[in-house]
């Protein structure tokens, strides 16, 4: 899940604030005994967000919840699922919505994988974060793992055994060492690469699976109502540990 390359917290109330950080004026240095230390300063504002709430029912016959425990288990999960995939898409859009973080736009002829290299060493270098993750189009994940060597070797590995018959077989999990998280969400051709402290979700109680049986006219069908939902905001924090990686202008 995308939440997990990200910090999370869980709050009690209906709202999230949060304080974003200013520009960082000013350097420190090395100062002699006796001799005025260099000011530096900063600023926070607050942000107020309120939480929001991803949800969904299905309705089921009573008689296959009652009978087939498994079945009422499958349909619990299969609802779980699909609001989870709402909450990575959530959480993807948002990071790739805000706006002032970092951006890395490929030169021309420039690998994709140029610039999220490139993105990773920005994250360091502005923040002193470290890049927990890679958001990827699948499409560009396909195509970096079948990229092949100028000795038609596969850059991450065969499909049998390591790179040049090392090793076992493994899918490769990460570039450049940070792991990659795919969403088609993200347009292809471009990436973001985030640090973990740069992106905050904050929840309200989690997911919350309930099971209604006098639901409208549910008694009348036999039917059940099963709820999904949950509530959450995410927010980046902190610009600097996200990066935006853009296509190549013509």
């Amino acid at each position: 899940a995308a939440a997990d390359f990200f910090t999370n917290a869980t709050i009690s109330n209906n709202a999230i604030t949060y304080f974003k950080q200013g520009a960082y004026e000013g350097t420190p240095a090395v100062t002699v005994e006796g001799a005025k230390k260099p000011q530096n300063s900063t600023s926070f504002t607050p942000v107020t967000l309120p939480l929001s709430k991803i949800a969904a029912y299905i309705k089921e016959t009573d008689e296959i919840l009652w009978d087939e425990a498994f079945l009422a288990s499958e349909v619990q999960n299969s609802l779980v699922r699909r609001v989870g995939i709402v909450e990575d898409t959530t959480i993807v859009n948002t990071i790739k919505n805000t706006s002032g973080i970092q951006a890395v736009t490929l030169g021309t002829g420039e690998a994709l994988a140029d610039g999220i290299i490139g993105g990773i060493m920005a994250i360091k270098d502005a923040s002193a974060y470290d890049a927990s993750v890679v958001i990827m189009n699948p499409a560009d994940y396909l195509a970096a793992l079948k990229a092949k060597d100028g000795n038609d070797q596969y850059y991450g590995g065969g499909y049998f055994m390591g790179a040049y018959g090392n090793g076992a077989y493994g899918t490769p999990t990460a570039i450049w060492g940070v792991p990659v998280f795919t969403n088609s969400n993200i347009t292809a051709g471009t990436a973001i690469v985030a640090a973990r402290e740069a992106v905050k979700i904050w929840r309200k109680g989690g997911m919350d699976v309930k099971l209604y049986e006098q639901n409208e006219d549910d008694a009348l069908y036999n039917l059940v109502t099963v709820l999904g939902e949950e509530r959450a905001k995410t927010a980046v924090i902190d610009k600097n540990g996200v990066v935006a990686i853009s296509a190549a202008t013509a």
